[in-house]
């Protein structure tokens, strides 16, 4: 009976402490999700917010997530403390801080801790279907009664009172969906759709086509979970609805390489990005490019010309520009952290360690994603994606996977038993070692 009782006290300590860490990770994640939708409706039914509100809401949900994510391994804050130390000896040299530089990084790094120390794969499969059916409600509640969403929910506006958009750039328009809410051109995807590009509760359409690719990605990694075939067209819809080509066009490259991550070294992973990097500002600087359209090969046009017009000191990352990089990941991600930081960075993702060989498999998917998605945009570094991509990564990273078997393994041929009752043939028996080895 005293064993009982000096045990029961430790033990609801620990379900407590783990029902803490769970809420925190749920309303991190979640609330990176939808911070901004609320702040749109505050600022359409309530009160004016102003970017000072933005900043006050992402601190609050980035502070939860460290909160849940702290514990006592050393390796979150010693990557905290050397990045942090490495921008301040930036700005010193540049002669002006850059808080936005941090806050960019410190987002993937806080949500991967938490999803790795949880390691709850239900826990990010429920946050996937959760996150999922949010967006869709609000996205057909969007498409089907814009009128009344407006009334709730002015984009424009929000916009507007944050200072992101000016009265110049929205024509005087006051009220209304984001500027680039309807495409000027004809709709790429399902054109009967019309020219409205729905945001749902990114309130701009960009993001919703990459949180598209981010589903599917999960999806395509939880084989044997029943609930990726929710997801799946899931993922179609919010890359339909928002006519991201983009979103449409990394589904499609993640799942026609998925036979083949298994087999792709992680050097050419490494590497892709700085070969990438060459390849475009030489072309910018051969050609002389410009952007000339809103097409993906405008968008890469505009990332060349931008690489080739930064200057050396720029580049390496001692000087700072005001020169406008936000259509360009790499030239934005270069203009922050440098020549030296920007591979470093890119190194301790791609040579995470990872506690299942399976996990390669979403590793692999989201490098990708990052890979194409820095070539048109910095959209990546954005918390209404980011939380849920680096909580999934983060858990994907340190879960227990179970093995689920390949499709060569599905194809291979059952093991022959010998004619003697009880005893293998010989090849049957080295069959069977190699898939308990496996």
């Amino acid at each position: 009976m005293s064993a009982i009782g000096l045990d029961t006290p430790h033990a609801a300590g620990q379900d407590f402490v783990r029902s803490f860490l769970r809420f925190c990770a749920i309303s991190s994640v979640m609330g990176g999700l939808v911070f901004n939708f609320f702040l749109c409706f505050v600022n359409t039914r309530i009160m004016d917010i102003r970017d000072s509100h933005v900043m006050l809401m992402e601190l609050a949900v980035i502070g939860t997530a460290f909160l849940a994510a702290a514990d006592r391994r050393a390796g979150l804050y010693l990557v905290m403390g050397i990045f942090t130390t490495y921008m301040i000896f930036l700005f010193t040299l540049r002669g002006q801080n850059d808080i936005k530089a941090l806050r960019d990084i410190f987002i993937p790094m806080v949500f991967f801790a938490l999803g790795s120390r949880l390691a709850d794969i239900r826990l990010a499969d429920r946050l996937a279907v959760w996150s999922a059916v949010i967006v869709l409600v609000f996205a057909f509640f969007e498409y089907f009664l814009l009128d009344i969403y407006l009334e709730w929910f002015n984009v424009l506006g929000y916009y507007i009172s944050r200072g992101t958009v000016t009265l110049s750039e929205s024509f005087g328009a006051t009220k209304g969906l984001f500027i680039s809410g309807n495409r000027p051109e004809p709709r790429t995807i399902l054109p009967f759709l019309g020219q409205h590009r729905v945001s749902s509760v990114f309130l701009e359409p960009v993001s919703m086509g990459n949180f598209g690719a981010i589903i599917f990605a999960w999806a395509l990694f939880r084989k044997g979970w029943g609930g990726r075939w929710f997801l799946f067209p899931a993922a179609i819809a919010m890359t339909a609805f928002a006519d991201a080509r983009f979103g449409l066009f990394t589904c499609i490259l993640m799942a026609l390489l998925s036979p083949f991550y298994r087999i792709i070294p992680r050097t050419v992973w490494l590497v892709m990005p700085l070969f990438l990097l060459a390849v475009i500002g030489a072309y910018g600087l051969a050609t002389g490019t410009e952007s000339v359209d809103n097409s993906l090969s405008g968008r890469i046009e505009a990332t060349a010309a931008i690489l080739s017009s930064l200057p050396l000191g720029v580049v390496i990352g001692v000087e700072a520009t005001d020169g406008f990089t936000a259509d360009s990941g790499m030239a934005y991600t270069l203009t922050k952290f440098g020549l030296l930081g920007f591979p470093a960075l890119w190194a301790l993702f791609v040579l995470q360690p990872l506690r299942s060989a399976r996990a390669w498999g979403f590793h692999s998917t989201m490098i990708i994603y990052l890979m194409l998605i820095m070539m048109i945009s910095n959209s990546f570094f954005s918390i209404k994606t980011a939380a849920l991509m680096w909580f999934l990564t983060g858990t994907a990273a340190a879960a227990d996977l179970p093995p689920v078997k390949s499709l060569w393994d599905r194809l291979a041929p059952a093991p022959q038993r010998s004619s003697r009752a009880g005893q293998r043939e010989p090849s049957a028996e080295r069959s069977l070692s190699a898939g308990s080895s496996a």
